[in-house]
């Protein structure tokens, strides 16, 4: 996992995976990936979608999905994470139409030939290696474009954050956003969103794509991400996420996040310091 201090809303992942499988999960940014090696395959807008090497895929903000590797080989990828923020502002600073349009799921989630390759490519290398801001700042708005002009061609709805919910479920959700860190109850719950608990797991999955308790440990991982960033030590993000432990925190945040939390606060990339070692 990388991460530029110049480039607020992205982070960079690259791994290899054999065994390892993604717990149903959703990021507040929208997921751009190339795969390198082998292939990858998840659901996502109910459908089961296979990205094989040399492919790239594109997951919108918000969206539920998975992911584990397609054959025994299992999968190596670069993964681009950027707020869906940062791309409409990048867009229009480069004149591209369009500049939310990576909103929504495009019509074809899997690209095996696609043109933007190239330059995430190049994003990726900038990231990986020793880099100035500015290098890494064109590449990312060359990647950005390139994406969107491939990716980006539904129209977009004018609310584009989340799809339209039934009102009870968006009161369950801003309750559970209210109340990260608190066990909740799913009577409480239902209480808030006056129906009946049975009724509101049934309509929340099927709204939500995920379960409420599953979409409350969704939002601690990721207050525990930006206390990580901020340099919080990993036990006491813990606490303060609401997690039992430690060790339960790593466990969720590798299921989500597909590293460890030890990885990811050591993740930010020290851009002086590797221009001397390369020097």
């Amino acid at each position: 996992m990388l991460r530029d201090p110049s480039l607020p809303g992205v982070e960079v992942l690259h791994a290899h995976y054999v065994r390892y499988r993604y717990a149903p999960h959703w990021h507040e940014a929208v997921c751009v990936a190339v795969v390198d090696t082998g292939a990858a395959m998840f659901d996502c807008g109910g459908v089961r979608h296979v990205a094989p090497g040399g492919s790239v895929f594109v997951i919108p903000a918000f969206e539920v999905h998975t992911g584990e590797p397609a054959n025994r080989a299992g999968f190596g990828y670069r993964v681009l994470y950027i707020h869906p923020g940062q791309v409409a502002e990048l867009l229009v600073d480069a004149g591209a139409c369009g500049s939310a349009c990576l909103a929504t799921l495009p019509q074809d989630v899997v690209r095996h030939h696609s043109a933007a390759a190239g330059p995430l490519h190049r994003f990726h290398q900038a990231m990986r290696g020793s880099a100035w801001p500015m290098e890494r700042e064109h590449a990312l708005v060359k990647a950005v474009v390139a994406v969107a002009a491939e990716f980006g061609a539904r129209p977009v709805p004018q609310r584009s954050d989340v799809p339209r919910e039934h009102r009870a479920v968006l009161q369950a959700r801003d309750y559970l956003n209210a109340h990260v860190a608190e066990a909740v109850t799913l009577r409480e719950l239902a209480a808030v969103s006056r129906l009946s608990m049975y009724r509101l797991a049934r309509t929340f999955k099927a709204e939500v794509g995920l379960a409420p308790h599953a979409y409350q440990i969704q939002l601690r991982v990721l207050r525990a991400k930006k206390l990580l960033a901020a340099g919080c030590r990993i036990a006491d993000a813990a606490e303060a996420c609401g997690f039992y432990d430690q060790a339960h925190l790593t466990d969720q945040f590798k299921r989500h996040v597909g590293v460890t939390p030890g990885a990811y606060s050591q993740s930010n990339v020290s851009l002086r310091s590797r221009r001397r070692r390369a020097l």
